[in-house]
């Protein structure tokens, strides 16, 4: 009888993230999984008890990452630092397949309470990121903030039907011209590199 392959639950976390970073949550199958790390399907289920405890797991796991990168971004209000979290996302969008898979699957996940909870908490950190660089407009300080938020996710879907691979390079001639468009000074050459959540 051949002997199941000593994995840890941190390599099945590692596998399974790279999982949903390549498909995306709605694809996220423990197929895949077991495939990255050698182990059946079966050895990852009595260890993580379903699917979707695993994924809600590798989910949380993310925010968490998410939530420390987003903390390396700068912290005072300008137009510059507008751009940095805008390449920031744009780093951390993942590819066209995750990104469509994420918005077309999402009216489903938000009948699961975890998964309602999770990305909540990650708008919420977000939010903050870019209310603390979000200089003085000729609207309140919070519709400021949402109308960027709402400009990120159209870019992000905008990037989607476009034909630029580089979905850093859409969000960020996007975010320029959002700030043009509102009266936010910036300079003009490109913000420098974001940290992106692993």
């Amino acid at each position: 009888m051949a002997r199941t392959p000593t994995v840890t639950d941190e390599e099945i976390f590692d596998a399974a993230s790279r999982v949903i970073r390549l498909r995306g949550v709605d694809a996220f199958t423990l197929s895949e999984v077991a495939a990255e790390t050698g182990l059946s399907r079966a050895a990852i289920i009595l260890r993580f008890k379903s699917t979707q405890a695993l994924k809600t797991e590798i989910l949380a796991r993310m925010i968490d990452a998410f939530s420390q990168s987003l903390e390396q971004l700068p912290t005072t209000p300008s137009g510059d630092h507008l751009l940095e979290v805008a390449a920031f996302i744009g780093h951390t969008v993942g590819s066209r397949e995750s990104s469509a898979s994420f918005f077309s699957s999402y009216a489903a996940n938000v009948r699961d309470p975890a998964l309602v909870a999770l990305e909540k908490k990650r708008g919420e950190l977000l939010n903050r990121a870019i209310a603390r660089v979000m200089p003085d407009t000729s609207i309140d300080h919070d519709s400021a903030v949402a109308a960027f938020t709402a400009h990120l996710t159209g870019s992000i879907i905008s990037w989607l039907g476009s034909d630029d691979e580089d979905p850093c390079r859409f969000l960020l001639a996007r975010t320029k011209n959002w700030l043009r468009l509102v009266g936010i000074p910036f300079e003009d050459s490109a913000p420098r590199e974001a940290t992106v959540p692993r």
